[in-house]
């Protein structure tokens, strides 16, 4: 399988594209970092990639509140506290237009502003203007440091929200270490705060800290929303999505901002200097640098760059002059302990995940006689850029994806399809590599693909080793789904294969 870099107007990664027809090449923009090319052609690169926007966002996380601190005079934020958070939509809005003219040209900038992008990115930018409002009340009242370990209560709050919107249970172990991330997050809050003379709890504003964890419950709220829109909407343009949120997103603060007394009574710039224009910028990074690592990883590993974050955070603060810290023992502890607690939760196996990879890789393999193989994928495939093979078996196929092997020697991952399970879409685990030729310039044009020749088969059979997942809805198949299949279907492999040579 090979993984199509022509396919959509996305955007934030140049890619050079061929086309064939015109005989010139131009580049094309990307939403994925890094690029579904980049990560068929060079799968270490792609990681080496993945681990520097892992790192960037982890900084910007850390340098974000700091930022926020910096700008205050005498502990206080001068200048009226959403009017940064307007400043950094207009920006993302501008920039994100400007992507969509360069990298789509006047149809990529109509996509921005479609009705059905508004519509449904909208709402979601609305809710998140929420949520800065209430980082900005709270980082008004409480240190960066403070902030940043009352946000881990995520985690928390995500889990209850899932268990009651959609029903993912956690398990035991995971309670108990949820549980045990928030008794160390209230003490180093407490050990944290009393290090710097203050009265222990007591010394907490009650104010900030209810800022905090409302901004906490919208975050999670709007996670779910994200996930499941940009999901659904694979199809759209990364730019038009994240401009669609910046633009209600930017009203919506407008309005805010316009009903606090300050701005009324002094202006809307007033007690701006160079510090509260980083601020705002500082804003943008954070939001554009999000939605690309929820592109790349998961929302369990920005989890865990947030709460890195932490320490980034306690660490710059002792050791950068100027920002009066001294280093305690006990509270760098702690910190550690909170992200140690955090990265357990996030490796600890979910409920059945255990009992459904020992089946994984101790069922027995099914092999079937291979009916027929074209080369050509079905629409849907060509249409989000993935390089498919459709099959007829003789016997019907599990349904949802499985793992397995094409001909006795081409490892693959397969989709049975939902109505006839003697037919299944095949991707290639060898990734073959996406030659210029192969390259098409606009979105579902797969001419080469209809000459493309099928794999040299010793034999007519397709043999299933294992379960990948369970089927999904149509509208939720996405090309960062199908690569997420496949890495799970490498997994899958390696184990089994793993798993029968120490059997022997």
């Amino acid at each position: 399988m090979s993984a199509r870099t022509g396919a959509g107007k996305l955007p934030l990664v140049l890619e050079e594209v061929s086309e064939a027809s015109m005989g010139k090449t131009r580049r094309r923009i990307s939403a994925y970092f890094p690029s579904r090319a980049t990560r068929a052609q060079a799968p270490q690169r792609a990681a080496i990639l993945k681990l520097g926007l892992f790192v960037f966002f982890i900084l910007t996380r850390a340098f974000h509140p700091m930022l926020i601190d910096l700008s205050k005079h005498d502990g206080k934020i001068l200048y009226a506290k959403n009017t940064p958070v307007v400043m950094n939509k207009i920006f993302t809005i501008v920039l994100m237009n400007s992507l969509a003219l360069l990298g789509g040209g006047l149809d990529g900038l109509r996509l921005c502003w479609q009705p059905r992008c508004m519509a449904v990115f909208g709402l979601i930018g609305t809710i998140y203007a929420l949520g800065d409002f209430l980082e900005m009340q709270s980082m008004s009242k409480l240190g960066g440091g403070v902030y940043q370990v009352l946000l881990q209560t995520k985690l928390l709050i995500t889990a209850l929200m899932l268990w009651w919107l959609k029903g993912s249970k956690q398990s035991s172990l995971q309670w108990h270490v949820l549980f045990s991330m928030f008794l160390a997050m209230s003490c180093f809050v407490l050990v944290d705060q009393g290090s710097d003379g203050g009265s222990g709890a007591g010394s907490l504003p009650l104010m900030g800290v209810m800022c905090v964890m409302l901004k906490v419950a919208v975050s999670c709220y709007c996670a779910v929303l994200s996930e499941k829109y940009l999901k659904a909407f694979s199809d759209m343009p990364l730019y038009a999505k994240i401009s669609g949120l910046a633009t209600t997103w930017a009203m919506a603060s407008l309005l805010m901002s316009s009903m606090e007394p300050q701005v009324q009574q002094e202006g809307f710039f007033a007690h701006w200097d160079g510090m509260t224009c980083l601020v705002a910028l500082s804003f943008t990074v954070k939001t554009i640098s999000t939605m690309y690592l929820l592109q790349a990883l998961d929302s369990l590993q920005k989890n865990i760059g947030e709460a890195l974050a932490v320490i980034v955070i306690y660490v710059s603060q002792v050791t950068l002059p100027g920002l009066g810290k001294s280093f305690e023992l006990s509270v760098f502890l702690l910190a550690v302990l909170v992200v140690g607690l955090v990265k357990t939760y996030l490796i600890s196996p979910k409920v059945g995940a255990a009992k459904a990879k020992k089946q994984s890789l101790h069922a027995p393999a099914q092999d079937t006689k291979l009916v027929s193989l074209n080369s050509r994928g079905t629409a849907l495939m060509q249409n989000i850029g993935i390089d498919t093979m459709t099959c007829e078996v003789a016997e019907a196929l599990p349904s949802g994806v499985f793992y397995g092997m094409l001909g006795g020697v081409h490892p693959v991952c397969g989709n049975t399809h939902p109505s006839s399970p003697n037919h299944c879409e095949l991707m290639l685990l060898s990734h073959p590599p996406v030659t210029p030729g192969d390259i098409e310039a606009s979105k579902g044009c797969f001419d080469n693909a209809a000459a493309k020749a099928a794999p040299f088969l010793p034999s007519q059979s397709l043999t299933v080793l294992g379960h990948v997942r369970d089927p999904l809805p149509r509208e939720k198949v996405s090309a960062d789904q199908c690569m997420k299949d496949l890495e799970q279907a490498r997994t899958h492999l390696q184990s089994r294969c793993a798993a029968a040579v120490n059997a022997t």
